[in-house]
């Protein structure tokens, strides 16, 4: 027997786990994520703080987008569901939490994920 999916997650349970990061949050990015089984997109907390990916900025995941709530109607150039998804709870989560919201490649047209800290120096 398959164990059911958990519910989608909410923008207000979004919001709480954006809130209870005790870095500052600088920004929300998503990014395409797979394996040979299936792809979703990240929704991420970018917050200041030094890490091994970068010298001023670390990520929180915050969810996995895999599609089952995307709008009804789909995003304007979005092609697929996940990234569907992703676009709408993570430019809603931004303007909740006043930050940018960064999707790159929501149609997953590149060989590798562009950052939003690759513009940022500081």
């Amino acid at each position: 027997m398959v164990d059911p999916l958990p519910p989608p997650v909410t923008l207000s349970q979004l919001v709480e786990r954006a809130r209870a990061i005790t870095d500052p949050v600088v920004a929300i990015e998503a990014l395409w994520d797979g394996d040979t089984q299936r792809w979703g997109v990240l929704l991420l907390a970018i917050v200041r703080c030094p890490s091994l990916q970068h010298p001023i900025f670390d990520q929180y995941e915050l969810m996995v987008a895999d599609g089952r709530d995307a709008p009804t109607d789909s995003v304007e150039g979005i092609r697929t569901p996940q990234a569907a998804e992703a676009v709408n709870k993570g430019s809603a989560l931004a303007r909740e939490l006043g930050v940018p919201f960064s999707f790159p490649d929501p149609n997953a047209s590149l060989l590798e994920d562009l950052r939003w800290w690759d513009s940022r120096s500081a």
